[in-house]
């Protein structure tokens, strides 16, 4: 159990969870519940609250075109190394005037480093990526984020999307956490990775 054949050898299989909220609120918390079945499973985690990086955005210098890796030094080549080398993906984002928030986009932009200069992935296909979308009104919005995210894993990553959870109405930090249904949902998605 959570162990996977490499190059002959034996390793834990490993779990990044990318947090983009800037607090600790429902997104975290789903991720997290997430995150903790994946470890019961036997999954090795690896969590980055993106809001404690110091990084900057992608400077379109196309060095990864030529490295096959990101060249820009900071913080985020821990989390981009980290996302290399795992076999599945938690990302999570609440929705900010219908977007993801300003530092998980600079994240989305800096995975511009997975594709090679012929634009196909240098990062394994086949990662296992679970969505967490969170809002405090209707779902439209964190459903289009959603299903964003999951297009550019999906199309640009090869990745395999084994699930999404956009949930709306999260007007207080601990909405998410004090919900049973959700937190259930999110045990179930934890099983997958």
């Amino acid at each position: 159990i959570g162990k996977a054949m490499h190059h002959g050898v034996y390793h834990m299989t490993s779990t990044v969870v990318i947090l983009g909220s800037p607090r600790k609120g429902n997104s975290e918390a789903i991720a997290e519940a997430i995150a903790n079945e994946a470890k019961a499973k036997g999954n090795g985690i690896k969590t980055f609250k993106l809001n404690q990086l110091k990084a900057r955005g992608c400077q379109s210098c196309y060095g990864c075109k030529k490295a096959g890796k990101c060249v820009v030094k900071d913080d985020m080549i821990e989390v981009l190394d980290a996302v290399r080398e795992a076999d599945s993906i938690i990302l999570a984002t609440p929705d900010y005037f219908s977007q993801s928030t300003a530092q998980y986009r600079m994240f989305e932009d800096r995975c511009f480093s997975f594709l090679g200069g012929d634009f196909i992935p240098n990062i394994a296909a086949g990662k296992k990526v679970a969505i967490v979308v969170t809002c405090g009104s209707g779902l439209d919005g964190a459903n289009r984020i959603a299903d964003a995210i999951e297009g550019e894993w999906t199309n640009f990553f090869k990745g395999n999307v084994v699930g999404k959870i956009v949930r709306g109405g999260l007007m207080e930090p601990t909405a998410a956490s004090e919900n049973k249904e959700i937190m259930d949902e999110a045990k179930a998605l934890g099983q997958k990775l």
